[in-house]
């Protein structure tokens, strides 16, 4: 799924490094806070594999995909501002659809996405390669646990030896749709989990 941050680009340089030390740790549990469209945590096997992101309206369509349902194989410029200027009048799952993949550089809502193919003249239709680039990744969601909080309100006193990996929103970088983020409060939140888990942070 394209994401604003996303690490799908360079996973497969990353993903080999996290197998790695699941495989020689005995790791159960492989844990994201910060899932986001899921292009890490699609690539990892691990017997217990759990994504967190507060955004509602993006695990609410991951999870709805998740579950078999199949999106509409486009959508217009109409629909794309009847949903942003309306969005209580759609579900979650159906607004995260809309605000990600009809949206320029899969920033939320950041505009109608319009573009041409290789020969300047061809319009492409943007909302509907990034529906099947989604739709693509449907087998690969399949036994992650997606849920939806702060990363600071998920209990984590019970977790042990897994491994967390932390792709949080950088400083000084295109702010996240979901507010400002506190990064002191995050890394005083790491030193505490890093002591019971082994915790994996990749910089820009």
């Amino acid at each position: 799924m394209k994401f604003v941050g996303s690490k799908n680009k360079i996973s497969k340089q990353i993903a080999p490094i996290l197998q790695s030390l699941i495989n020689q740790n005995n790791v159960k549990v492989y844990y994201e806070p910060f899932v986001g469209g899921c292009n890490m945590i699609d690539k990892i096997q691990c017997s217990n594999r759990v994504g967190n992101d507060v955004h509602k309206e993006l695990i609410a369509l991951l999870q709805k995909i998740q579950s078999g349902w199949i999106p509409p194989d486009t959508i217009s410029e109409e629909e794309y501002n009847a949903v942003r200027l309306n969005k209580d009048n759609y579900p979650d799952y159906y607004v995260g659809l809309v605000g990600f993949c009809s949206t320029f550089g899969s920033k939320w809502f950041g505009g109608y996405a319009r573009g041409y193919k290789a020969d300047k003249v061809t319009p492409r239709d943007i909302p509907n390669e990034a529906i099947r680039n989604l739709m693509a990744q449907v087998p690969q969601l399949q036994g992650i646990k997606l849920i939806c909080k702060n990363y600071l309100d998920v209990d984590m006193s019970n977790l042990h030896n897994a491994l967390i990996y932390c792709d949080p929103p950088y400083e000084g970088v295109t702010k996240y749709s979901t507010g400002e983020f506190n990064h002191e409060r995050f890394y005083n939140w790491c030193r505490k989990v890093g002591e019971t888990n082994i915790l994996c942070r990749i910089l820009p």
